[in-house]
């Protein structure tokens, strides 16, 4: 509960106070109900869960997998698989549903779950939705082997070849979890169907924008030298063959995944070998229960717009403006 204080400014206290930090208020509003989350653990151990199917995400490649509702998908390393090299393989992972309405969103899931995730973490989707997509339910990454302070899975950017370019040269950059991401969202029905190319590539690009989450990848947010919180990456240590991820779907989706070209960050870019990564979904017989999590907050967006529209309405800028290209999420409505 928050408690009003009247202090003048001469008395100002920037002394912490969970009561009124946004975050932390925001965090506490939703919680996961673990007594549910334990019961699908349960399914893997009392080995009650049924496999749907299996596949394998190649190395220096994107794909995109489809979980649906109660369904769980396990993201297993192999480092010593045939045609693997002993190391693990660091992937990046986005969520969308199977009708493209709702993805995985940084804005909603940094606010409620943090930057990086742990067992029962979840996933969100974007705003005007803001529904659960998934939640972690198995984490077998040993955390001893890392540094101290390390994680291995959190939410940022991935590499584009803008980023990688930076690094290492135009001409040097041979692949990227952008355009893994590009080959791995071409694959869903729904965009692959689009018959307008530059529409359907367009589309392709809006999703591979977005922020996503990094596994099996060493990581630590900490301050450099001019206080400026960055992300410093460790190599990954090898793991133990048989050692995954499993997130459990809250509604029907596809996991577009990313097999990184940095490997497992061991040494530089141009000398990193990829490797497969095995993927498992299956069905739990458990159907989500917290589809309506959500509801009680939507259907604000009549009363903000009425809001603004009280407003200062003068234009940023008064000039004559060229006609211009729609966003990709817009493009729909110019033919209404």
């Amino acid at each position: 509960m928050c408690h009003k204080h009247v202090n003048q400014v001469e008395n100002f206290d920037s002394s912490y106070n969970s009561d009124v930090d946004p975050v932390e208020t925001f965090a506490r509003a939703i919680s996961p109900d673990l007594d549910f989350y334990q019961k699908v653990r349960a399914t893997k151990s009392g080995k009650k869960r049924q496999l749907v199917y299996t596949d394998v995400l190649e190395a220096e490649t994107g794909n995109a997998f489809l979980v649906k509702k109660g369904q769980v998908i396990r993201i297993e390393q192999r480092p010593n698989a045939e045609g693997n090299n002993g190391r693990t393989q660091i992937m990046d992972v986005l969520m969308v549903t199977p009708d493209l309405e709702q993805y995985s969103c940084h804005l909603s899931s940094t606010a409620v779950e943090g930057l990086n995730q742990r067992l029962y973490s979840g996933i969100w989707s974007q705003s005007r939705h803001f529904e659960k997509m998934a939640t972690l339910v198995e984490d077998e990454f040993p955390y001893d082997e890392l540094p101290e302070g390390f994680s291995h899975i959190w939410l940022a950017a991935h590499c584009s070849p803008e980023l990688i370019g930076l690094a290492q040269g135009k001409e040097n950059v041979r692949n990227s979890c952008h355009e893994n991401f590009i080959h791995g969202f071409g694959r869903i029905p729904a965009i692959a169907n689009i018959e307008d190319d530059t529409l359907r590539q367009e589309v392709i690009q809006f999703f591979s924008d977005r922020n996503d989450w990094n596994i099996f990848q060493g990581n630590r947010f900490t301050q450099d030298e001019n206080r400026i919180t960055r992300a410093r990456m460790c190599p990954t240590p090898p793991v133990k063959d048989g050692t995954a991820i499993e997130w459990y779907a809250e509604k029907d989706l596809y996991v577009v995944i990313s097999n990184c070209p940095y490997g497992d960050q061991h040494t530089c870019y141009s000398e990193i070998k990829n490797n497969d990564v095995f993927i498992e979904v299956y069905d739990t017989g458990i159907a989500p229960i917290h589809g309506e999590a959500t509801k009680r907050i939507q259907g604000w967006e009549q009363a903000a717009l009425e809001r603004v529209a009280k407003r200062d309405q003068t234009l940023a800028h008064d000039c004559p403006v060229d006609e211009i290209k729609l966003p990709v999420e817009l493009a729909h409505l110019a033919s209404r």
